[in-house]
């Protein structure tokens, strides 16, 4: 009964996994495809100054010009221009002035009277002092009428000549140059149209109007009412900024977005002939008529497009990986973090391509060779980028030239943008394949500028034939393009830790033998440590031949056999020849030998654990040794015990599991091999090449490399480069002569 619980409990687990993986799969198509931009532009694919290279473009149907931006904006400059200002009439303006006017009258003449009693005092000095104070300075404070009489006279004479003054209107415009005419708001949504020339205008209109007036006042009194009131009035034909305002946008609205209209079936560009800035507006027209006619349709049809497309895009991508990297396909997180990248990569096109319509308007400014598609901006490599550091290169590639794919639907020159990313995407793959230092991602980016540069250059003196027809402003955007490559790669690290998988990156740090855990080994097992980098260095020559993953090989090689750290000195490569004499192992039965042997797999992963190794290190832990016996323990219990076979034989097997990748399996083969080739005397080139096969041939025999993927050519090269470099490792040398003591 617990069987089929098992069972069936492992065929639930299974489904659920299968079901998050179709989930994953059908979501990440569903998001692509929302994502592309559904537009008719791809049904006439033009840009300004080049060759038309479809058929004579004829028009479906009737439709009017678009205006271009800069047109339209130059009518409506151009009836602005012819737009009078709005004014409005302040009616209360009149008795503000006369209460003001009569106030400084009144004031006026306290001043008069003030200087008149101290003159009459015979203090001439105090009262020039007194009168200094006063602003206005026409009238001699000595010949004014103090009289009541005659201050009345002058406040009459203000205030006939404010109302008149305001009935003509006084006006003060804002600009230096008025119009010819004035818009004067009379009522709400009613305006009058008057000319300028009726106005009172400025300080110099009043001085004009007083100039003109006669006064029975006094010659005093009147100079001083003048000057007065010149200084004194403000308009009542008072500017409205808001009511202009309202004036502009209601012409601006009423200007028509349409120019010509085009007939039916006429001609729009010949085939062969050179698409113009006319001929390109009526194509945008055309395009912006046809969406508005048949955008639902349309659209429905150019969903259902681009979601077939996807599909078909994911399914190679399915394909690749089911066939080659199965590994990745299986495995949910990392196929999620490749469907994450890839529509990271594409949703950054996509953005890129919102910019055409500014790109479109600086072709005017720019010049007609000016790219339409700002796609070249978005950085796109980082797909290559992100695949080499978290998988390996032919992954990377295949990702790249998929994302290429999408951002030829993206944009109207197709076969460009494919031929330019591909070889910017190869070139990052290629630089990454090596990866050593952090500074390689620095030198990788320059590659790949020129390689954009020169890709995108050849391109089009094979398809244009002239330098003329480069856009050199996209040149510039593919300096733009590596600088957000750099930004984005520090995404790295977030990637990491949102889906759990390594990057190249982690593992370069892992590289630094300062890492504590290979200190704590060098110190407490120096023979572990040195075989652990002879090991690595077997392995990761080994790796380099079947086209393997040579860092993660390298790393897994230093980390694999940290366990013994613990009981170091039951291990014979840390023993010294005392130790080896007394034999630690002398006082223990073979079983317990053997737990304390393979206990180190344990212990190493449970170390790895303790110091947050990456899972795919501590799998090189757990699978170096797979399920071999410890042949020494297990021959001396059968030896022991006088029997052929005990029935306790896994007391002496390690746990596994057996290596499941080839990386894994080679790190297996170089650790049996460096330890064994230090175990031989005498070691002679013969004696290496047995030594080497017998140990291959015993991993195939006892099963160790069955899911390792290693093929019989890649076993054959594995033992041809284990012989290699073990012949370098125990080269002789010459035996240099003695130098005679001297006494």
């Amino acid at each position: 009964m617990s069987r089929w619980r098992h069972i069936l409990s492992a065929r639930r687990f299974r489904s659920s996994r299968y079901l998050l993986r179709a989930t994953l799969i059908f979501g990440y198509m569903i998001l692509m495809t929302l994502m592309l931009p559904r537009s008719f532009r791809l049904r006439y694919p033009h840009e300004t100054g080049q060759i038309w290279k479809g058929e004579t473009l004829l028009a479906p149907f009737e439709f009017a010009i678009i205006k271009s931006e800069d047109s339209l904006e130059a009518e409506r400059n151009r009836w602005l221009a012819d737009l009078p200002d709005v004014y409005i009439e302040d009616s209360a303006q009149a008795t503000r002035m006369q209460e003001l006017l009569l106030g400084k009258i009144a004031e006026f003449y306290a001043k008069v009277t003030e200087y008149q009693v101290i003159v009459s005092s015979g203090d001439t000095a105090r009262a020039l002092q007194v009168w200094a104070s006063y602003p206005l300075r026409l009238a001699d404070p000595g010949a004014i009428q103090p009289a009541s009489a005659m201050r009345q006279r002058m406040e009459a004479e203000a205030k006939r000549l404010v109302s008149d003054v305001y009935r003509q209107k006084y006006i003060e415009f804002r600009n230096s140059q008025p119009t010819e005419f004035v818009s004067l708001r009379k009522t709400p949504g009613r305006e009058v149209m008057l000319p300028t020339n009726r106005f009172l205008q400025g300080r110099e209109g009043l001085l004009r109007y007083f100039s003109a007036q006669q006064s029975n006042l006094p010659a005093a009194e009147w100079n001083f009412l003048k000057e007065l009131m010149i200084n004194g009035l403000s308009p009542n034909i008072v500017f409205s900024q808001s009511l202009t305002d309202e004036s502009r946008r209601l012409l601006s609205s009423q200007i028509s977005e349409y120019g010509e209209k085009i007939a039916d079936k006429e001609e729009i560009v010949g085939k062969g002939e050179v698409v113009d800035a006319r001929s390109s507006l009526i194509i945008d027209s055309l395009i912006i008529e046809e969406e508005k006619r048949f955008g639902g349709s349309r659209q429905l049809q150019t969903l259902l497009g681009q979601f077939l497309i996807v599909v078909l895009i994911t399914s190679v991508l399915l394909s690749y990986l089911s066939v080659n990297r199965p590994r990745i396909y299986f495995d949910n997180s990392r196929l999620s973090l490749i469907l994450v990248v890839i529509l990271m990569a594409v949703g950054l096109m996509v953005m890129a391509t919102k910019l055409t319509p500014l790109a479109a308007r600086l072709s005017q400014t720019l010049g007609p060779n000016i790219n339409l598609s700002y796609i070249y901006l978005a950085p796109a490599c980082i797909v290559a980028i992100f695949i080499s550091n978290f998988f390996e290169h032919r992954t990377a590639f295949m990702c790249n030239l998929l994302t290429a794919m999408y951002g030829a639907v993206l944009v109207q020159q197709g076969l460009e943008y494919v031929f330019v990313q591909t070889i910017a995407g190869t070139v990052v793959v290629f630089s990454l394949r090596r990866l050593r230092k952090r500074d390689t991602i620095f030198y990788t980016l320059g590659y790949v500028l020129v390689a954009y540069i020169v890709s995108y250059v050849s391109f089009h003196l094979l398809s244009k034939g002239s330098f003329e027809a480069i856009s050199y402003h996209t040149l510039l955007l593919f300096g733009i393009n590596v600088l957000l490559t750099l930004l984005a790669y520090n995404l790295i690290y977030v990637f990491e830790r949102v889906f759990g998988t390594t990057s190249d990156l982690t593992f370069l740090e892992l590289l630094d033998t300062n890492h504590p855990l290979m200190q704590d080994l060098a110190r407490k097992a120096p023979g572990t440590f040195q075989h652990s980098l002879h090991v690595a260095a077997l392995a990761e020559a080994a790796i380099n031949e079947i086209s393997g993953n040579a860092l993660l090989t390298h790393v897994g090689a230093m980390y694999h056999d940290i366990g013994k750290t613990y009981h170091h000195k039951y291990f014979i490569e840390n023993m010294s020849e005392e130790e080896r004499l007394a034999n630690p192992h002398g006082n223990l039965d073979c079983t317990e030998s053997a737990e304390i042997i393979i206990g180190h797999v344990k212990k190493g992963v449970d170390l790895a654990h303790k110091y947050r190794l990456p899972q795919e290190i501590i799998q090189f832990i757990e699978t170096h040794h797979g399920t071999t016996r410890v042949e020494y323990f297990y021959r001396q219990y059968l030896k022991e015990n006088k029997c052929d076979e005990p029935t306790d034989e896994g007391r002496f097997r390690y746990p596994g599991p057996i290596p499941f990748s080839k990386e894994m399996a080679v790190v297996m083969i170089a650790d049996s091999v460096e330890a064994a080739s230090r175990a031989m005397k005498s070691p002679t080139p013969e004696k290496l090449r047995e030594m080497v096969d017998a140990i291959v041939d015993h991993k195939i025999k006892d099963s160790q490399l069955e899911n390792s993927s290693l093929t019989f050519k890649d076993i054959s090269v594995v033992r041809k480069s284990l012989y290699r470099q073990l012949l370098t490792m125990n080269h002789s040398r010459i035996e240099y002569p003695k130098a005679p003591i001297t006494v």
